[in-house]
């Protein structure tokens, strides 16, 4: 399982997995697959036969996870245009991740601790959190509207990253983490506390006319998310005020 974490191992594994599904179930050209991939045609053949790529049982589980990079491959495969991004595929890395170690949490003993029920809780959200993330993920494998599907997968990646931040949570609970505090560079959050205003100011929900009704929800997300970046940032300035003066 902790190979799941490994993001040298699974890049080129996830390039296997969909190269074996687009080569042998949807039958595109080893050569169109390999330019789609940024791979060569050679290393294809070999995820075809298996001579590559070993331990693709393992990314089985996560098949949900990976249907969205699964497709939006085979469209370019199909178009002859673009390839697949490193981001693109570090991001699927990312989820997977984050449900791997949010399962091997679950699936632990719990340590006797001073924070026994603070875990417990934490525990039951982490079991929610993926449970939401999984089932989004299958219901975009039931639609074809692809706004929908994107909503979904944005819902499904808040959920993994929600379950990322608890699961980690966990484990310094469980083990004593330092508590030391250590924000990010004031100068560097002054800066970004700019950018969100400037984003903020702007609302894409309002001034972007598109007649798709979940097109519209995506934007409003956008803005969402500014608004909750802007507070984030503003409370870990707050945090650095407050420490100076305990300093002080």
């Amino acid at each position: 399982m902790k190979d799941m974490t490994n993001q040298e191992r699974m890049i080129p594994l996830l390039r296997a997995w969909i190269a074996k599904r687009l080569v042998k179930q949807q039958g595109f050209r080893v050569k169109d697959v390999s330019r789609a991939l940024n791979i060569t045609p050679a290393a294809v053949t070999q995820y075809v036969k298996g001579k590559r790529g070993r331990g693709l049982k393992d990314l089985n589980k996560y098949e949900s996870m990976l249907t969205g990079l699964l497709e939006k491959t085979a469209r370019r495969v199909r178009s002859g245009t673009g390839s697949v991004e490193m981001g693109e595929l570090v991001d699927v890395v990312y989820q997977i991740s984050a449900a791997s170690s949010g399962q091997e949490i679950l699936e632990s003993r719990v340590r006797k601790s001073e924070h026994v029920e603070s875990v417990r809780l934490l525990r039951e959200r982490l079991q929610l959190e993926l449970v939401a993330a999984q089932r989004c993920l299958e219901l975009t494998n039931r639609i074809d509207d692809e706004y929908s599907k994107m909503l979904l997968r944005m819902i499904a990646s808040d959920s993994l990253r929600h379950a990322d931040v608890v699961s980690q949570i966990i484990s310094w609970l469980e083990t004593g983490h330092s508590t030391k505090f250590q924000p990010p560079d004031l100068s560097f959050l002054k800066g970004m506390l700019e950018i969100e205003d400037k984003a903020s100011e702007s609302s894409l929900k309002e001034k972007i006319e598109i007649p798709h009704p979940i097109a519209k929800v995506l934007l409003d997300s956008i803005d969402m998310d500014e608004e909750k970046h802007e507070r984030i940032v503003g409370q870990l300035l707050e945090l650095i005020k407050r420490s100076s003066k305990t300093k002080a």
